[in-house]
């Protein structure tokens, strides 16, 4: 799974990267943080599944998330961020986040949500 970083601290960014780097068949093609270069980098790349940010430094990354997913819906997409507010969570599930987590809580789920997004769905079978 090709995975795109878009967050604005190189702290919380490195962090990221190390932490997927562990993870099997999960490659990061990309890292920004700021709103436009990564709206346009993911467009430009084979971006799969992105963890984004609310609060970037050239504005919200709820915004970008509407935007990725009226470009393409089929990216998956987990926010996570410190402004885990009920009001920042119910905007970000109706703009088409996959997933909502807490930074300072919720880090470690990562690498499962991760896992389920590269497992592929079951059908039933018809025949």
């Amino acid at each position: 799974m090709n995975l795109f970083i878009v967050e604005d601290s190189p702290y919380i960014q490195n962090r990221l990267i190390r932490f997927v780097e562990e993870l099997p068949d999960i490659h990061v093609v990309g890292v920004s943080g700021e709103v436009q270069a990564a709206y346009a980098a993911i467009l430009a790349s084979d971006t799969e599944a992105m963890i984004l940010d609310v609060q970037l430094s050239d504005g919200n990354g709820l915004q970008l998330l509407k935007n990725i997913k009226l470009s393409n819906p089929e990216i998956k997409v987990v926010v996570l961020t410190n402004h885990s507010t009920e009001a920042n969570r119910v905007q970000a599930l109706r703009a088409g986040a996959d997933g909502f987590l807490d930074k300072s809580t919720d880090f470690e789920q990562i690498p499962g949500i991760l896992h389920d997004w590269q497992q592929p769905q079951l059908s039933p079978n018809l025949n």
